[in-house]
């Protein structure tokens, strides 16, 4: 696990004075190769696990994986022709440049993102950590040259500024209902996913969230890790084209990396 991300992480969970702020934002050039965090703090990171089933469901690999086996086509909160609009507002294709670099997190069963790689985002990766989710994208994605990884959003392996976008719909919501009945477990889980974004997403690319169950913890986690302006704060917005964000059945979140 990255260091950056352990020190946000530890950041959102510790008191403040815990950590020097000059290790906040970003690291020294001699952190990167030679500083490790204290071992107690590998060893608390080290022991986040899956819940009790009991707990929660949407942290658990196993329900995941049976879900898709199950039900190989669903859209979570909406599907691609809904959020176009307000998606290529923000992310505009160029056709005389080459497409947007995007990464779509916890892709699974959602066919429609098909369409939106149809549509011209053709730089395309995603990822799911259940391999059963995977497997389903490769099914939809055919013979397109979509990048289909099994990764973690909590700790992933695209390289620094890989990406000039990110959408995701419900993935950060599952991250932080991963965390069960433990709150403060679950925003940690949320910081990890929000600090691996900033260090995919180049500065100035954009992140979307479609969320619903967890909009205030998604909001909480963008503003404390710090390196996020808002571009949609979750209310009402109409496009210039006169597209409402109330036509979908989730909030619509922006960000722009700083």
């Amino acid at each position: 696990m990255r260091f950056q991300t352990l020190i946000l992480v530890i950041y959102a969970f510790f008191p403040k004075d815990y950590v020097a702020s000059a290790f906040i934002g970003q690291r020294s050039a001699s952190l990167r190769s030679t500083s490790t965090p204290p071992l107690h703090i590998i060893s608390f990171l080290s022991s986040l696990k899956e819940p009790d089933e009991k707990e929660s469901k949407f942290g658990r690999q196993t329900y995941w994986n049976e879900c898709y086996e199950k039900e190989r086509e669903f859209s979570w909160y909406a599907e691609w022709k809904d959020i176009q609009p307000f998606f290529t507002e923000l992310v505009p294709l160029n056709h005389e440049q080459p497409p947007p670099r995007v990464l779509l997190p916890g892709i699974g069963n959602d066919r429609s993102m098909v369409d939106m790689y149809d549509h011209g985002y053709t730089q395309m990766s995603a990822f799911h950590y259940a391999a059963e989710g995977v497997e389903c994208a490769k099914e939809f994605f055919a013979d397109r040259d979509c990048d289909l990884q099994l990764a973690d959003c909590r700790n992933l392996s695209y390289e620094n500024n890989s990406f000039d976008a990110i959408l995701e719909k419900g993935t950060l919501d599952a991250v932080y209902l991963s965390g069960a009945h433990d709150k403060e477990l679950a925003a940690i889980y949320l910081a990890m996913a929000v600090s691996e974004m900033a260090r995919v997403v180049r500065k100035g690319g954009v992140v979307m969230s479609i969320t619903a169950a967890c909009a205030d913890a998604v909001q909480e986690a963008f503003e404390k890790c710090g390196k996020w302006r808002v571009l949609r704060d979750g209310g009402f917005y109409a496009t210039d084209d006169g597209f409402t964000s109330n036509n979908i059945d989730a909030t619509i979140f922006a960000w722009e990396r700083i």
